[in-house]
């Protein structure tokens, strides 16, 4: 039975109560030093987020009764009823859940703008700034300190230079490698202002511009004194021995290694400005390459087999900067925007074409095929099926399954190494995941403004991405609850035509696997919002105390058009998907 009642947890089980206090204080000073050298400025800034947090209450306990039935001239009554538990109340407050976090933050910044014979535009910011995060079980505190400097020059509004630099500490590093400069070097060149573009009837604005830069960040160092070695003996194992008796032992789990530095992020971007017919049409376009360069990790092909042991644990693998990860792409936009008597029109679009590579990894696979080394950042890995066993001779005569007994109807896979049997060794790489983002998307949008009419609408489309069917929705195997796909499964009168694999109360390893035969493509195209407004007419609205009056009205996530739209549109166990519509109001008094 259970003894437990919705209604009575509300009304006699007790209560609890959740407190969260947050305190904010920002202050500053700002500083004119003309009188000291003109163009010079002085700001600083502190700020302190302080938030905790917990739960207060009474837990009660009440009695549950559970009523015993009989027939009375045909008649079913309650001739008694049995007692589970006793209404008491403790009276004791309990407190649990408690939790803080703590934000300190400061910057200074010293500024110089100054314009020499109305040519030379010259700046410069000499920048440092710290913030320090303490929270609840955490033994360390995050903290970041920097120190950064900014020189910009541009002369006649056609020549762009710009150069910064920045000079992080982080605590995660070495105390000899705390500490590294990351440069970027910025340059720009405006055509259109160039002497001989003065007669053009096309550009009015024509812009190149180029830029490249080595940031070192911590960002991607998990955790604090990776750089150490350490042995533990909380965590290190027991041994017995003929006596019976348990020794606790000291295992080592890392090497040192005190030449650990920051990963680098090193960049290069070139791009393209244009305005076209007095900003009728107007254009921009940029190149971007960057990697992600000596990124940590604890190498297993680089040291040999006698550094580490599984039993006992041992481990004498420190973290070195290894790794190296790889994303170029090309992104746009295009804007076309018209003003007519009483109206105005504007038709924009942007795109992305984005792609990723791991350059370099550790790792050992027998095939070549399985390096994940140069492969796509956000690949798919898995099986490549050969549609479905169609009976015990194909299985006969097919390579030997790691993955439990076949039957006709179950998924047959390629042996990709050739050696007779189908286990991970034979996974490949299967497409792009788009964790990142898809491949390639696009976005649209358009104002049309009539009078005191605005129309604003956004639609996106992505493309060249893939994602798994792998949910309790699509693999169902025993007493799970089978869904309508499973209409579709093999049978011996429809294997020409089968969607689905044979059905099982047993075993179905083999096929619930990542393989190609559950991958789809999650092309798609999104209206994501419209909206329309009018704005009342100052003739209506008065000269009272409002001086601006208009509606609206509004919908998000109005249409998907895609080949599999239905299955990106599931969400099993969580909310279902949802749209929005909004109308509202906007006044300005």
């Amino acid at each position: 039975m259970d003894q437990t009642n919705a209604f009575a947890n509300i009304y006699a089980g007790g209560s609890n109560r959740h407190l969260n206090r947050q305190f904010q204080f920002n202050t500053g000073l700002n500083f004119n030093l003309n009188d000291v050298l003109e163009g010079l400025t002085f700001n600083t800034a502190m700020a302190i987020d302080y938030q905790n947090q917990y739960n207060q209450s009474y837990n009660n306990n009440y009695a549950v009764y559970q009523a015993n039935w009989n027939n009375y001239n045909g008649t079913d009554l309650i001739s008694s009823l049995t007692k589970y538990g006793d209404d008491r109340i403790s009276g004791v407050q309990n407190i649990g859940g408690s939790a803080y976090r703590q934000t300190l933050g400061f910057t200074a910044q010293l500024n110089y703008a100054r314009t020499f014979n109305e040519q030379h535009h010259v700046s410069a910011i000499v920048l440092a700034n710290a913030f320090q995060i303490g929270q609840s079980e955490a033994y360390h505190k995050q903290s970041n300190a920097n120190l950064g400097l900014q020189l910009g020059y541009h002369f006649e509004n056609k020549y762009y230079v710009d150069f910064s630099a920045a000079l992080p500490h982080s605590a995660k590093l070495p105390e000899a490698k705390r500490k590294a400069i990351s440069p970027t070097l910025s340059m720009a060149w405006r055509i259109s202002e160039e002497e001989f573009m003065k007669d053009n009837t096309v550009f009015n604005n024509l812009k190149l511009k180029a830029s490249a830069g080595i940031i070192n960040t911590d960002l991607d160092i998990e955790d604090y004194y990776l750089y150490k070695g350490y042995y533990t003996y909380n965590n290190a194992a027991w041994y017995s021995w003929s006596d019976g008796q348990l020794v606790h032992t000291f295992d080592r789990f890392r090497g040192e290694n005190m030449d650990m530095r920051y990963p680098q992020r090193r960049e290069i971007t070139f791009g393209i400005e244009a305005g076209l017919y007095n900003n009728l049409v107007t254009f921009n376009a940029s190149y971007f390459y960057n990697q992600m360069h000596g990124m940590l990790v604890q190498p297993n092909t680089l040291y040999p087999m006698y550094f580490m042991s599984y039993w006992p644990t041992y481990s004498e693998l420190p973290f070195i900067n290894y790794n190296v990860d790889e994303r170029q792409g090309i992104d746009f936009g295009l804007n076309i925007n018209k003003t007519f008597n009483n109206s105005f029109l504007s038709l924009g679009v942007t795109g992305l074409y984005y792609d990723t590579k791991a350059v370099k990894r550790d790792e050992l696979f027998e095939s070549a095929y399985q390096n994940r080394a140069n492969k796509p950042l956000d690949a798919i890995w898995g099986l490549q099926n050969d549609g479905f066993y169609r009976d015990q001779t194909e299985i006969d005569q097919a390579p030997l399954t790691a993955f439990g007994e076949v039957k006709p109807g179950d998924i047959k896979y390629k042996d990709q190494n050739g050696d007779g049997i189908i286990d991970t060794r034979d996974e490949v790489y299967l497409g792009k995941a788009g964790w990142a983002g898809a491949p390639f998307s696009l976005g649209f949008n358009i104002t049309a403004k009539w009078k005191n009419v605005t129309l604003f609408a956004v639609a996106t489309a992505r493309y060249g991405a893939y994602e798994m069917k792998n949910s309790s929705y699509f693999w169902m195997k025993g007493e799970d609850k089978y869904s309508i796909i499973a209409r579709g499964r093999w049978t011996e009168e429809n294997k020409e035509t089968a969607t689905y694999p044979r059905l099982t109360t047993g075993n179905s390893d083999n096929n619930l696997r990542s393989s190609d035969f559950w991958m789809y493509k999650t092309n798609r195209f999104d209206l994501s919002k419209v909206q329309i407004s009018y704005d009342f007419p100052t003739g209506v609205i008065g000269k009272g105390i409002v001086k601006e009056l208009g509606i609206y009205t509004n919908g998000y996530n109005l249409m998907t058009i895609a080949k599999e739209k239905e299955t990106m549109q599931l969400n099993v166990g969580g909310t279902p998907r949802t749209r929005f519509f909004n109308f509202g109001v906007k006044a300005i008094f």
